[in-house]
């Protein structure tokens, strides 16, 4: 597919519990690194799902009143270069962006592709480190497992707006005639009824 574009899993134009305010969450297709439990693994696959100008996509999730905007996954650092260009047209519109990742923050520092460091300098808070399914959140916060840093990138964030977690809700669920879908951090026994109410079609909507 053409390193241009952004491939897209799925987008939700507004919700609450991916990051600080009401924001657009957006969900990149692929991951090479499959944390076992993983809340989507439908995002795995390298395979073509929506592909986007990055640049339009923002534009595009901007027209809504939010906060800002946060890339999940799938994993946005192996689409770096496009997620970088989208994450840069949100900052330069004065919104925030809140990226998470599979890979901890000392690695992706470590890393030498130009494209990684150019997300990390557009990115205010990232959430990093793999999914740990032994560490699994309670149901609270914006990290699926205890192990995952809150990294304050910018000066846009810092451990004030952690406070603000518990106040939020845990999962925000969607109807749209036969399709149901659901973004959040469920805890074990919510996650087991939400999975034998989704439909089929509907995608997995956790954290990356």
């Amino acid at each position: 597919m053409p390193d241009h574009l952004l491939n897209v899993a799925a987008v939700r134009p507004r919700t609450r519990v991916n990051g600080p305010g009401w924001r657009a969450a957006v969900w990149v297709q692929g991951c090479t690194i499959r944390c076992p439990g993983c809340f989507n693994p439908d995002t795995h696959p390298h395979v073509a799902r929506q592909l986007w100008d990055p640049e339009r996509l923002a534009d595009a999730l901007l027209r809504e009143d939010v906060e800002g905007v946060s890339i999940l996954g799938g994993e946005p650092f192996e689409q770096a270069a496009a997620c970088a260009r989208l994450a840069h047209r949100v900052q330069q519109a004065g919104k925030s962006v809140v990226t998470y990742s599979g890979y901890t923050a000392s690695a992706l520092r470590a890393m030498a592709l130009p494209e990684v460091h150019d997300l990390l300098a557009a990115t205010d808070l990232l959430i990093a480190g793999p999914y740990v399914a032994a560490a699994r959140n309670d149901g609270r916060g914006w990290h699926g497992s205890t192990n995952q840093e809150f990294v304050f990138l910018t000066t846009r964030y810092n451990l004030d707006v952690l406070r603000a977690v518990d106040s939020v809700p845990v999962v925000e669920i969607r109807v749209d005639g036969a399709r149901m879908d659901w973004t959040g951090i469920p805890g074990p026994a919510d996650l087991h009824d939400l999975r034998v109410l989704e439909r089929p079609v509907a995608p997995r909507r956790g954290p990356a």
